[in-house]
């Protein structure tokens, strides 16, 4: 596929995208189409097991929604395609989405990182919800996804403050898993992905189905919910690869059936 707002690179296993909207990689409805055309044709390619989105330059990973189109938002116009649409196909996404956070994220993009299942920062980069200073609110996710992650009382002062946080603080609080140097990020992201990409991709499905899906219920829901992902995980030649593999001493092949 081309893409105008990404730039897109297959790796063995896995997919870089690094969104690419000079000067400040603004989520406009450009760049959302490309992040959900991408996610429609990873699915549809069993040898991408994993994809890092990322953002071009050093200094911003992405600085949020692109505010020249906000006219049209108050006008009462539908977008074409909707933030939250894009990011909840992320969060819902049956392989392991990495947001590699090379340069600051605020507003939309760090909501895009929220919606991503595993995040890597850059130790210069600050990471915030911003939108109160403008008179509105995180609209793609945040006021839900953040507390979540992170706390209701960390998240409701990152918000109604509109402070952003530091790497470290961000690292403290839970908000990403990792903290680099920045000329590290995309490498540590690469490698994750690349060890992600060797696994098990039925079982990695169930477990990202699991968690998503039994947060959002009761505890006796999400057994069931973990149960039923089990079976499917047992049933499938994957699942007897692995004990075989295990008993034979040697890495495990696995295969996605």
């Amino acid at each position: 596929m081309e893409y105008r707002n990404l730039v897109v690179e297959k790796e063995n296993g896995y997919v870089l995208a690094a969104i690419n909207y000079p000067p400040a990689n603004a989520l406009g409805q450009g760049v959302l189409k490309d992040i959900n055309t991408l996610l429609d044709e990873c699915l549809k390619d069993s040898e991408i097991r994993t994809i890092v989105i990322t953002g071009t330059g050093d200094k911003l990973f992405s600085a949020g929604a692109d505010i020249s189109e906000f006219a049209s938002m108050q006008a009462g116009i539908k977008p074409e395609i909707e933030g939250h649409d894009v990011f909840l196909k992320i969060e819902k996404y049956p392989k392991p989405v990495i947001a590699a956070i090379q340069g600051s994220a605020f507003g939309g993009g760090n909501e895009l990182a929220l919606a991503c299942h595993l995040r890597i920062l850059s130790d210069l980069a600050k990471i915030g919800l911003p939108e109160v200073n403008l008179g509105i609110i995180p609209g793609w996710g945040g006021t839900q996804r953040l507390p979540r992650l992170i706390g209701k009382t960390k998240a409701l002062e990152i918000m109604l403050t509109g402070q952003p946080l530091s790497a470290e603080e961000a690292l403290n609080c839970g908000l990403v898993n990792k903290v680099v140097p920045a000329e590290q990020v995309l490498p540590e992201a690469k490698a994750l992905a690349a060890r992600l990409a060797q696994g098990a991709p039925i079982a990695i499905r169930e477990i990202l189905k699991a968690v998503t899906e039994g947060m959002e219920t009761t505890i006796d829901e999400g057994i069931k919910i973990e149960k039923a992902g089990l079976n499917v995980a047992l049933a499938s030649e994957d699942g007897k690869e692995g004990p075989k593999a295990f008993f034979e001493k040697r890495r495990a092949n696995f295969q996605g059936k």
